[in-house]
């Protein structure tokens, strides 16, 4: 698929050895990929955000599948002003 010169755009998510392939075969044809590699995954928590929704998301984001998919949580972005909120709820989460 990644060869057929009638398929203008690849999009794929995967590691980056395979980004890096399939990158270069779509170049070589001139054509345009998209790619999502090395799951480096972000939560954005912001000052609105429903603290018990975003805990238990980035909680099942981060372990809910032992980091065995491509959207895995890897990073949390905390607003300032609630990041100790979140913290203690993600302690208390995790020692459970």
């Amino acid at each position: 698929m990644s060869g057929d010169h009638r398929i203008p755009l690849i999009s794929a998510t995967g590691s980056t050895r395979m980004g890096k392939a399939l990158a270069s075969v779509v170049a070589s044809r001139l054509g345009r990929s998209l790619l999502e590699l090395g799951g480096n995954n972000a939560i954005i928590i912001s000052e609105q955000a429903d603290l018990e929704i975003a805990v238990l998301g980035a909680l099942f984001g981060a372990v809910g599948t032992a980091g065995q998919r491509c959207t895995s949580t890897r990073r949390l972005i905390i607003h300032e002003k609630i990041y100790d909120k979140v913290k203690s709820r993600l302690v208390a989460a995790y020692s459970n």
